[in-house]
């Protein structure tokens, strides 16, 4: 059985829709940006969580993460839109 969390943040495994567990992802991971953020820069701790979390993600469904957080941060403000 594959593990539903890391540290405290829900990995969504559980979840069938592949779409719909992404965004879940995603959406974790700016939050966790978000919170983690000082002066414009993600805090060592932040980088720790987010990359922990990513690699936590099974390999074959990171490509769609990143794009889907990538979206996230862009629509927060955090990156620039392309």
């Amino acid at each position: 059985m594959q593990n539903n969390n890391y540290k405290t943040l829900p990995l969504f495994s559980d979840i069938e829709d592949s779409a719909l567990r992404t965004r879940n992802r995603a959406v974790i991971m700016a939050n966790v940006s978000e919170q983690h953020t000082k002066k414009n820069k993600l805090t060592v701790q932040g980088v720790a969580l987010v990359l922990g979390y990513f690699n936590a993600v099974p390999e074959d469904e990171r490509k769609d993460l990143y794009s889907a957080y990538e979206s996230q941060m862009k629509e927060r403000g955090y990156a620039k839109a392309s």
